[in-house]
């Protein structure tokens, strides 16, 4: 560790935090709503003080002026939380999709109504889709997925540099293609209830027509139920792992990974 002051030292590891705090705030397992507040903290306060002796030469040029400078050190340490909320908004965006295709299922299976709101849950969210919500921190974390937001952090050191702007353009192009990219992901896994829901109404208006007499939305909807629930108890499984897949591929993708290799 370089003979520098502590004041520069004390700076350099805020400087740290800011960017660590932001994505474990955001990023999907470490920055859950359900996670005790004490525990995202102590994780960006322990892990900061770990990759601060790594860092330190990367700041210490910086941190000189900083403090010499208050109008500087606000532009960096907003810069330093933008950064990091950015790289943990990416991967909660991404791992969203688990959430978007739970959606889709249960607009198709009839789980969701606009016309029957939940009161507990609201108009726009279902049941599903909160199991969803929950099922996401503990895929991430048991599968170790959360290693990679953790180390573009680390690269992100090298592309985006301490002190200097981000790019704000690059930034957003990787948002709008990261949403798009949530979508898509989304429907390939709800794809085969997206399938069986286009073509059971079909079903239902031919046999409306072949025999007029009988209450077919009554008898269809329970069985639209039923089996919704049975296919989602069936692809469960098989949708995670999916998803697993698809995050690690796309998270490898993250700024600043590549920047360790």
């Amino acid at each position: 560790m370089l003979a520098i002051p502590s004041t520069e030292i004390i700076g350099i590891y805020l400087l740290i935090l800011c960017r660590l705090s932001a994505l474990v705030m955001v990023a999907p397992g470490l920055g859950e709503s359900t996670s005790p507040m004490t525990v995202r903290a102590g994780i960006a306060v322990s892990i900061s003080l770990l990759i601060l002796p790594a860092l330190q030469p990367d700041f210490a040029p910086l941190i000189r002026h900083a403090l010499a400078s208050p109008s500087l050190l606000v532009t960096v340490i907003a810069q330093e939380l933008l950064i990091g909320a950015f790289i943990g908004w990416i991967a909660r965006i991404i791992a969203m999709s688990l959430v978007i295709s739970m959606q889709f299922i249960a607009t198709f299976t009839g789980l969701a109504s606009v016309l029957q709101p939940d009161p507990d849950l609201g108009a726009s969210s279902t049941a599903i889709s909160h199991m969803a919500s929950f099922l996401i921190p503990v895929l991430f974390l048991s599968s170790g997925l959360y290693i990679l937001p953790l180390s573009a952090l680390m690269g992100s050191y090298s592309v985006f540099l301490p002190g200097h702007a981000p790019f704000l353009n690059d930034m957003a192009h990787s948002a709008v293609l990261s949403v798009s990219l949530s979508f898509k992901l989304g429907l390939q896994y709800a794809a085969p209830f997206v399938l069986i829901g286009t073509l059971w109404p079909a079903l239902l208006g031919v046999l409306n027509r072949l025999m007029p007499a009988i209450q077919v939305y009554g008898i269809a909807m329970p069985a639209q139920l039923l089996g919704g629930v049975f296919l989602i108890a069936l692809l469960i499984h098989v949708m995670t792992g999916v998803w697993q897949e698809r995050m690690e591929e796309t998270l490898t993708q993250l700024p600043g990974i590549n920047a360790l290799h």
